[in-house]
């Protein structure tokens, strides 16, 4: 054995002086949010093992990367996306979530508003094994437990349900879920009252994380958009939670010109002691479901068949469209939203505004979007209910994080992140890029305590992005949503070329992460 040492030492010095990847004389931004340096990064296996003058160090590489004129970042961390939501019902195709990385994002959420899973474990593990192109990690969804729980009622929850619904949350914490997820716009979860929502997210207190929601009301609904916000703040403070309101925005004509009331109501809460965040993407057409944006939440109780039961009641769907005609004003008229996505049954509409399909069906706008919804014709729409001032208002505040919301038929999901580095860094600029990039790594990675992820920092696993910002931009648009991006030049995720010399390279080295 004493004849081994030698060998030992050797090989563990020449490794010091050696990596795999060397990426070279690039403009550097590690996730700080300090201003950039020209400096070189090296990754040996799955960890970024150096930063500095790699020619000065001595430094040698199995690869070296020409990164000048380049921009060198961590890979981006997605709070918000809908891409890898049921991920262990995809495909492999689905699974290597190359929209995302042509993008520069190396980690995305599982089933944001209310709607991940609560058998972590198995979901982590098991799609880490299938294989991911993007690393992935989950918030327990409180929309799940209550279906599961309840179904689509839209009765209060007992003491009995609600303590089932807090198992469950505890069994997600213990798998290494980063919080809880709510959507308490959407039904059933619209149902839930405020004290149920708190006592079922409390359940994850002795563990710490985000919770995180997609808001009772962004618009002047319900409760309207600042009552919500004050909602979303209590359910984080009293669960032990920090809050994260999910796609921030002032959403239709009713609330234009809040988002500076908004962040004041963060920036009080966080005085306190309690800290309250927000993410948020950069397009001003939100994107839901036709039922979910028009049909009031009672009507919804219960189910379709409940649904079909009330729209065949001659009195009950007057009521109905009284209250959708309201709701379409909210968002600003037929003509602001886009049919973008459906099935079979959807093809003729897709890509026609509900003025247009009104005008072809010869009715108004509210009955016709009721009788697509009595047909099962429940398609998606892009709602354009934001403006341009709000939207700049709430990137600029340094406690918001960049999303993307993606979700099909909607450009955000191909384009979110070059947009925001072309529209708002470079050609405008609203935010510099050193904010943009903290916005979109080493600030999501704190917030929800994703370790080792974020920064390029010795140490920490090497999701690594290299882009050009002279071609970087997003190519989706409302008409053609499924367009990937370019500029992005090479994506390193855990120490693997995802994408290669502007191309994805099919590789699956994602992994399913676990909350430590």
């Amino acid at each position: 054995m004493p004849t081994l040492l030698p060998l030992l030492l050797a090989f563990t010095v020449a490794r010091a002086d050696s990596v795999d990847i060397l990426i070279k004389g690039g403009l550097v931004y590690d996730g700080s949010g300090k201003p950039a340096i020209v400096t070189d990064v090296g990754v040996r296996g799955e960890r970024i093992v150096f930063v500095g003058d790699a020619a000065k160090s001595g430094l040698k590489a199995g690869k070296v990367i020409d990164a000048k004129g380049l921009i060198v970042s961590p890979g981006f961390i997605d709070p918000h996306t809908h891409s890898m939501e049921g991920v262990d019902r995809f495909n492999d195709e689905r699974r290597r979530n190359i929209p995302a990385l042509m993008q520069g994002v190396t980690t995305v959420t599982n089933g944001p508003d209310g709607r991940g899973p609560w058998d972590v474990l198995r979901i982590q593990t098991e799609t880490e094994k299938k294989g991911l192109g993007t690393n992935t990690f989950a918030t327990v969804g409180f929309g799940t437990l209550r279906s599961h729980v309840m179904g689509a009622s839209s009765a209060p929850a007992s003491p009995a349900q609600i303590d089932s619904m807090r198992k469950l949350v505890d069994k997600a914490m213990r798998e290494g879920a980063y919080g809880v997820g709510s959507g308490l716009f959407y039904a059933p979860q619209s149902y839930a009252s405020i004290d149920e929502a708190i006592a079922v997210i409390s359940a994850a207190k002795p563990y710490g994380g985000v919770y995180d929601t997609h808001q009772r009301d962004e618009s002047s609904y319900t409760i309207g958009l600042l009552n919500s916000v004050r909602e979303a703040i209590r359910i984080g403070r009293e669960s032990g939670l920090t809050t994260n309101l999910g796609h921030v925005k002032a959403l239709g004509v009713d609330v234009w010109g809040y988002a500076d009331s908004v962040l004041r109501l963060m920036r009080e809460e966080r005085a306190t002691g309690h800290m309250v965040v927000a993410d948020q993407y950069p397009w001003t057409a939100s994107g839901t479901g036709l039922s979910a944006a028009l049909l009031p939440r009672w009507a919804q109780a219960g189910g379709r068949d409940s649904l079909q039961a009330r729209i065949a009641d001659a009195t009950t769907r007057e009521k109905i469209l009284t209250e959708m005609r309201n709701n379409l004003r909210r968002r600003g008229g037929d003509s602001t939203l886009l049919l973008i996505n459906g099935g079979e049954n959807a093809k003729p509409y897709i890509g026609k505004y509900l003025s247009q399909v009104a005008a072809d069906m010869k009715m108004p706008p509210s009955e016709t979007a009721l009788e697509l919804i009595r047909r099962g014709i429940d398609m998606g729409v892009a709602s354009f209910n934001m403006n341009e001032k709000d939207l700049e208002t709430f990137m600029k505040d340094p406690y918001v994080m960049t999303s993307s919301d993606g979700s099909g038929g909607h450009p955000r999901l191909y384009g979110t992140y070059p947009r925001k580095i072309r529209r708002y860094v470079l050609d405008k600029p609203v935010i510099t890029m050193e904010r943009m990039v903290q916005s979109s790594t080493s600030q999501v990675a704190e917030v929800y305590g994703i370790k080792e992820r974020g920064s390029l920092k010795p140490g920490y696993y090497a999701d690594v992005i290299v882009f050009d910002p002279k071609t970087i931009r997003e190519m989706a648009t409302y008409v053609e949503p499924e367009k990937l991006s370019v500029g992005m030049r090479w994506v390193f995720v855990n120490g693997t070329a995802a994408v290669a010399e502007g191309q994805p390279t099919g590789a699956m080295a994602g992994k399913g992460l676990r909350k430590r």
